[in-house]
């Protein structure tokens, strides 16, 4: 079962970011989101559980510098990324 996905306007503005200065950066980005909405927990971009979060909150890497940060809500099946650009 893949779950939904909500890119955030922060998200979005790091994604057209990464389209005007780094075109790799940017497809990973997507090649990231697929994984997610897959297995939010496992896969690509080493996933890492945030600590001091409330909520399921992780990480993916995009490069060295730049990490995905996004919310599993299991129950209604949905993730919503936060960022893509800075690390954490």
């Amino acid at each position: 079962m893949t779950y939904k996905i909500n890119i955030l306007p922060n998200a979005e503005d790091d994604l057209d970011w990464f389209r005007h200065k780094s075109k790799k950066d940017y497809l990973k980005c997507f090649d990231l989101v697929r994984a997610t909405a897959i297995d939010p927990r496992n896969g690509i971009g080493k996933p890492e559980r945030l600590k001091y979060f409330d909520k399921e909150v992780y990480s993916r890497r995009v490069n060295h510098k730049d990490r995905m940060i996004y919310s599993i809500y299991e129950t209604e099946q949905v993730i919503d990324i936060s960022s893509f650009k800075g690390h954490y």
